[in-house]
């Protein structure tokens, strides 16, 4: 049995509560299936954005967030949301913090990029089986207006779709208050990972995630 610590640094708070969940199942999934030997998977532990008396540029921000948690983590994802360029936004927002925790613990572990190509939330709203799951409702992937799962990453605003879709559950005043946070955790938890596998940019991540795997030795 080998030990696979897994670490995340988002771009927002809420980002944690969808992808934590989500990348533990991935790599799960991907090592019951393909590892050279048994893997306990760990939870992602989600990097605390370093305090200092001067905010730092994300790069730094990144690598001694990553420094702190030193041991913990085999694998860190970084994520960033793609704006409508994920190219870009992977080659800007995460390759140099990658770059810099790669020179500043001598290689020690493996990084991988999460971009989607707009928002977080265009893997959320992937799974209508999931939303209707975890905000209590029967309602079809119509009512809830979400778009066919070939169209989510085209969809220019994922935050009001999801939004959208909650607000047409009815939810009590107070759970309306809330917002669609309190669901994330629970959404990461039950997205189908074959469905967001119909994804481009979910499909880049899974493509980067299987080569630091195997690059430090976990897959055959």
């Amino acid at each position: 049995m080998r030990y696979l610590g897994l670490a995340l640094f988002a771009e927002g708070s809420t980002d944690y509560y969808f992808l934590r969940p989500l990348l533990q199942r991935l790599c799960e999934d991907i090592c019951a299936h393909d590892a050279a030997y048994p893997i306990e998977v760990s939870e992602v532990l989600g990097l605390d954005d370093p305090e200092t008396k001067d905010r730092l540029p994300r790069v730094e921000r990144i690598a001694q967030s990553a420094a702190m948690a030193r041991g913990a983590w085999n694998i860190l994802f970084v994520h960033t949301d793609g704006a409508n360029d994920p190219q870009r936004a992977r080659q800007q927002l995460v390759q140099p913090g990658l770059d810099l925790v790669h020179d500043t613990m001598g290689g020690e572990g493996a990084g991988v990029g999460v971009v989607p190509i707009r928002e977080t939330e265009a893997w959320v709203i992937a799974d209508g089986n999931a939303l209707r799951c975890a905000f209590g409702t029967e309602l079809t992937d119509q009512q809830l207006g979400l778009p066919a799962v070939r169209n989510v990453e085209g969809v220019a605003d994922p935050k009001a779709i999801l939004r959208g879709a909650f607000t047409s559950t009815n939810p009590p005043s107070r759970r309306l208050r809330q917002g669609v946070s309190p669901y994330l955790n629970t959404l990461g938890e039950q997205a189908s990972l074959e469905v967001l596998r119909n994804l481009a940019s979910f499909q880049a991540l899974e493509t980067e995630l299987r080569l630091a795997l195997r690059k430090l030795g976990f897959l055959r």
